[in-house]
């Protein structure tokens, strides 16, 4: 139980990480002191000469000797001359492993010793080449053949090509044993170029998985961060190119602007990260953004490098003020979270690096300019930038999972919640249902077998004396009739029409003999009809029982013929009779069978037609197939 509560007291991790941080500026801080291995000696000045021109111009400079701060006689060519370190000698040259090591030269250069070249990068290359060999350290292996007897006597030249703009020039070289100094060539090039090379890809992947995070989620901080790190990796890039198929004024236009546009993009992620909405910050970063590119262009114009110095002075005070403000007003609200801790340390640590750079490199303040702070100062950026990214899009995908979670829950509850409700509505309908079956049972009995009973009771109270018994037997046959037809629409016949007609076969089948007339069944298979429930069975039974009285009592027929069949879109059902016809509409009489029958045709969603078969009458009612309503109105009602 006493390690969480161990575990507790322990410092929040942006602790760990601001202690870090303090080491690894003391860690740059030693390894950027000039080196003085064994073996090792720095020629801290030169004689410098501009050839080529009518009055010759030579002068002592200390190193680094910047030519872009001399007058315009040096801006084109400038030959320096070494002396040999008094310190540095050797028995034997033909067996000497010695060399020369360039931490910074340029743009394009060449080594000659004792008047012999041994070395040169972009000294031949064509006037419009763009080549950029500042950014890279250099170690010239020095042949022993070439080395004279007296150490004293050997004479080092190194000869530059400046290039406005690009700080050329030289900077302190060192001579020594070759070993020694392949040891600090490592480990400049490991700052300059390997470490550059990781900031690039490092950046490449940010910017890739910014846009793909902001792809998903459309947060605003993601695609401000995507930008950042596509103009930091544009900037790295073209740093640690050593001829870039660029011109040389697109590429220090790109070069320098992309520096801008990274530092504007990064005030807007620290301003959108910390969610302070500060107008001055935001402004000041859209001033990078929109005057920076302008600024580079004027600088490029004009060729004056302290156009460039104060722009870069600009972007350091920018960043210290946008930082000091973020800081401020997130103390004051009480809005400072682990997390937006962290990355104010890491932005102030990068920040502090940057200006280090800038006093060193730029304004020539002492310290060694051959290693840049900034390289690891972004690199830790990256890094985390990328633990904010991960955090976020884990907040992201843990708040998508909880909405889904609740999402889940409340359709459940829903679903839950309509079952319920129903099977209620199904209870209500079934009992509803059932209700008006009861209703239409009941009806149909009244009108039936109600009937039939009130008017056989009626003729044995009207007849007192006595009544006659074939007219009882033959009213209680006729209710038995009604009750049995009612029974019989109570059977399941799933709208199967001949199956309905059969059962209605054997009920009148027998009156029709009784009467003389002959009886013709032309059913066949037909498709089941929808509309035929129980309550359409009753309503197609009194149809049909409707038709056949009407031919036994007025048709005079001696033959009535039941036929159906189908169409595409109908069932069809037809009967026919061969009796004396239906009367012309003017001597027809009022009655009620007919008007009854298409009452009860509709009912059933069925139109139904009267028609002269000469001789005799014709029915024919049609059915939709699927619900498919009739075609053709009625004809007669």
């Amino acid at each position: 139980m006493a390690w969480p509560q161990a575990l507790r007291r322990w410092p929040p991790h942006y602790v760990w990480v601001g202690a870090l941080l303090l080491a690894l500026l003391a860690m740059l801080h030693a390894v950027s002191q000039p080196a003085r291995g064994e073996g090792m000696h720095t020629v801290p000045s030169a004689r410098a000469h501009v050839p080529g021109v009518a009055q010759p111009v030579v002068k002592q400079v200390a190193l680094p000797h910047i030519l872009d701060d001399e007058d315009p006689r040096w801006h084109e060519r400038v030959d320096y001359d070494l002396d040999w370190p008094v310190g540095l000698t050797y028995r034997d040259p033909a067996t000497a492993r010695l060399g020369l090591l360039l931490p910074r030269v340029g743009t394009r250069f060449r080594v000659l010793l004792n008047g012999h070249e041994i070395h040169q990068v972009g000294w031949y290359a064509a006037p419009e080449r763009t080549v950029n060999t500042a950014w890279f350290p250099h170690l010239v292996p020095l042949p022993g053949a070439l080395l004279h007897e007296r150490p004293t006597d050997n004479s080092l030249h190194i000869q530059v090509q400046a290039q406005l703009l690009e700080r050329s020039g030289l900077w302190p070289v060192q001579l020594g044993a070759y070993d020694a100094l392949f040891q600090r060539h490592r480990v400049l090039d490991l700052w300059q170029v390997t470490g550059t090379w990781m900031m690039t890809i490092s950046a490449l992947l940010m910017g890739a998985m910014s846009l793909f995070l902001w792809l998903s989620l459309r947060e605003r901080l993601f695609v401000l961060i995507a930008a950042a790190s596509v103009a930091h990796m544009v900037r790295l890039w073209l740093s640690v190119v050593l001829e870039p198929s660029l011109s040389y004024e697109l590429y220090f236009f790109l070069h320098r602007v992309s520096f801008t546009l990274y530092v504007g993009f990064f005030c807007l992620v620290m301003e959108d990260l910390f969610g302070l909405q500060l107008r001055l910050v935001r402004y000041l970063a859209y001033f990078l953004l929109v005057v920076g590119p302008c600024w580079i262009a004027l600088t490029l114009f004009s060729q004056e490098y302290d156009f460039y110095r104060i722009w870069a002075g600009i972007l350091a005070i920018v960043s210290a003020v946008s930082l000091g403000l973020m800081l401020v007003y997130s103390l004051r609200r009480g809005r400072l979270g682990d997390d937006q801790i962290l990355v104010l340390l890491v932005a102030l640590f990068t920040l502090l690096t940057g200006v280090r750079d800038f006093l060193v490199v730029q304004l020539n303040f002492l310290g060694d300019a051959d290693i840049r702070w900034m390289a690891v100062g972004g690199l830790v950026l990256m890094f985390t930038l990328g633990w904010v990214l991960l955090q976020r899009a884990t907040a992201s995908a843990r708040e998508v999972h909880r909405l889904n979670d609740n999402l889940a829950e409340t359709v459940a509850r829903r679903e839950a919640e309509l079952r319920q409700a129903f099977e209620q509505l199904r209870a209500s309908e079934q009992q509803r249902a059932v209700e008006g079956e009861r209703r239409r049972l009941m009806r149909d009995m009244h009108d039936g077998l109600g009937s039939q009973l009130v008017q056989t009771l009626n003729m044995v109270r009207s007849n007192p004396q006595g009544v006659d018994q074939r007219s009882i037997e033959h009213m209680v046959h006729h209710a038995l009739e009604e009750l049995r037809m009612t029974l019989d629409s109570l059977e399941p016949m799933d709208g199967d029409l001949a199956t309905i007609l059969g059962t209605l076969r054997s009920r009148v089948a027998p009156a029709l003999q009784a009467a003389g007339i002959q009886l013709q069944w032309q059913v066949q298979e037909v498709p089941p009809l929808s509309g035929l429930d129980a309550r359409g069975v009753m309503h197609l039974f009194r149809c049909v029982q409707e038709i056949f009285a009407n031919v036994v009592k007025h048709a005079h027929a001696r033959r009535v013929t039941v036929r159906t069949w189908a169409d595409a879109a109908r069932v069809y059902l037809a009967v026919e009779d061969d009796g004396i016809g239906l009367p012309p509409n003017d001597q027809r009489s009022e009655g009620r069978g007919l008007g009854n029958i298409a009452v009860r045709a509709e009912k059933i969603g069925a139109d139904v037609r009267f028609y002269a078969t000469w001789p005799g009458t014709g029915v024919e009612f049609a059915f939709p197939i699927q619900g498919q309503p009739p075609v053709w109105s009625l004809t007669q009602r």
